[in-house]
C-alpha cells in the first residue's frame, strides 16, 4: 500500500509501504507548502490539501496517477493542478464533496470546504475537473470563550458532513455550529440531467462547556451519537442526535468524561477516531504524557476508559488504515514533533494496541502531521 504523507514544513511525500511489514520501500517527495491536512476524491484521482500558512494561506490540488512502470510520468506520481492563497488564514481541515458544481454531469467537478482556524471561518470553493477555483462562499462566525490565551475569536478545526448537514467545531466559541448544505440553483444540463450549485446556510449551534475547546468530532457508525475531544479542558464529550421529529430538535450532551492527566498542565487533546467495528474509541492527549486514551463504547454510545497507549511526541492526528491488510486492524499515528509516523496494530477483542513499526524523518524533511492511504 501507499501513504501519502502531509506535514508541517516544505514537502509532500508519498510512502510505499510493505503490505505485512510496513517497511519502507520507495518514497517520493513533492514540494508544498504546511500541507496539515489532505483529502482524497472518492475515486483517488485528485488529492486536495490546506496550505496553513498564515496570511498567505491557501489549498492546493493534485492528481494522482496510479503507479506503472510502463508509463514514466514527467512531472511524477503527484501531479500539481491547482493552488489558490489569501483567502482566509491558517486552514486545518478540509473536506472534499463530489458531484456539485457539476457542467454536463462531469463526475470531475465537486466542493471543497475547509475550516479556517485564524481566520474563524469556512469557505466554499467550486472545484472542476480536479481544479479548485474562487472562493464562493466564505461564513465567518464571531464569538469567544473565558479561555483569553486562545479563545480571544472562533477557531474552526473540523468539519464533518451529516446527510445534509455540515458540523463545524469551533474551539474559540465552546461550540459546534451547524450549518445546511442546499443548492442554491437548479438547471438543466446539455445531457438533459441538472446542474446544482452548493451554498452553506447557518442553521443553529450546539453549545459545549465553557472553556472546553472543542477540538475534532467523530459520529459513531449509525449516526446517533457523536464525540467531540477538547484542546483546552481534556474532554470527550459525548452527545446524541435527535430524530428531528419535533420543531427544535436537538442534540444533547450525555457524557463529560475527562480524560487529561493533571501531571502534565500543559497537556492538549488533539484528535479522536472510533475503530472500524465501532467498538472502541480513542482521543489523543499531546504537550506532555503524549498519548492515546482508550475507551470501550457501551450499548448506550456512553463510554467507559479502558486504557492508554503512549505514543510519540505530539500526535496531530491518526486514523485506521484500509481493510485490504493482512489480518487485523492497523493505525497509523503523526506523531508532529517526535517527526515519525507509527503504526499499531489493534486487538479486536480489547482494543489494545501494539507498535509493529515507527517510520522517522530528518529534520529537513519536515513533520508528519497528516496522511491519506492510497491504493489502486
Amino acid at each position: 500500500m501507499e501513504l501519502i504523507v502531509g506535514t508541517y514544513g516544505s514537502h509532500l511525500w508519498l510512502l510505499e509501504l510493505g503490505q505485512a511489514s510496513f517497511d519502507v520501500l520507495a518514497t517520493s517527495i513533492f514540494d508544498a507548502e504546511n500541507t496539515s491536512y489532505l483529502a482524497l476524491s472518492p475515486d483517488k484521482r485528485y488529492l486536495f490539501a490546506v496550505s496553513e500558512s498564515g496570511d498567505d494561506s491557501g489549498v492546493y490540488s493534485f492528481r494522482v496517477h496510479p503507479y506503472d512502470r510502463l508509463k514514466p510520468l514527467p512531472k511524477g506520481r503527484i501531479e500539481r493542478l491547482s493552488e489558490i492563497r489569501g483567502i482566509s488564514p491558517d486552514p486545518c481541515h478540509l473536506v472534499y464533496i463530489p458531484g456539485y458544481f457539476n457542467q454536463c454531469g462531469d463526475p470531475d467537478n465537486g466542493a471543497l470546504l475547509t475550516a479556517d482556524y485564524s481566520g474563524g471561518s469556512v469557505t466554499l470553493f467550486p472545484v472542476r475537473s480536479g481544479r479548485i477555483e474562487a472562493a464562493a462562499q466564505v461564513v465567518r462566525f464571531e464569538g469567544s470563550g473565558p479561555v483569553p490565551e486562545r479563545q480571544t475569536a472562533s477557531h474552526i478545526h473540523h468539519l464533518i458532513p451529516y446527510g445534509n448537514l455540515l458540523l463545524a467545531v469551533d474551539l474559540g466559541s465552546d461550540c459546534i455550529h451547524v450549518l445546511r448544505l442546499f443548492d442554491r440553483s437548479v438547471r438543466p444540463l446539455c445531457d438533459g440531467r441538472l446542474d446544482r450549485e452548493l451554498r452553506l446556510e447557518r442553521l443553529f449551534d450546539i453549545p459545549a462547556p465553557k472553556g472546553s475547546g472543542p477540538r475534532h468530532l467523530v459520529f459513531d457508525k449509525g449516526g446517533s451519537h457523536f464525540y467531540v475531544i477538547t484542546e483546552l479542558s481534556n474532554e470527550i464529550l459525548v452527545y446524541s442526535m435527535p430524530d428531528y421529529t419535533a420543531a427544535g430538535d436537538r442534540p444533547v450532551l450525555l457524557q463529560r468524561l475527562p480524560v487529561g492527566d493533571a501531571s502534565f498542565p500543559e497537556q492538549a487533546g488533539g484528535d479522536i477516531q472510533l475503530s472500524p467495528d465501532g467498538r472502541h474509541l480513542y482521543a489523543s492527549l499531546r504537550n506532555g504524557g503524549d498519548g492515546l486514551v482508550l475507551c470501550e463504547v457501551l450499548s448506550d454510545g456512553s463510554l467507559r476508559r479502558i486504557g492508554y497507549q503512549t505514543t510519540g511526541a505530539h500526535v496531530r492526528d491518526f486514523f485506521f488504515l484500509p481493510e485490504t491488510l493482512p489480518p487485523g486492524e492497523h493505525m497509523a499515528v503523526f506523531c508532529k514533533n517526535a517527526r515519525c509516523i507509527q503504526i499499531y496494530r489493534r486487538t479486536a477483542a480489547t482494543g489494545s494496541l501494539r507498535l509493529v513499526r515507527e517510520i522517522g524523518y530528518g529534520a529537513v524533511l519536515g513533520e508528519p502531521v497528516h496522511g491519506v492511504p492510497y491504493s489502486w
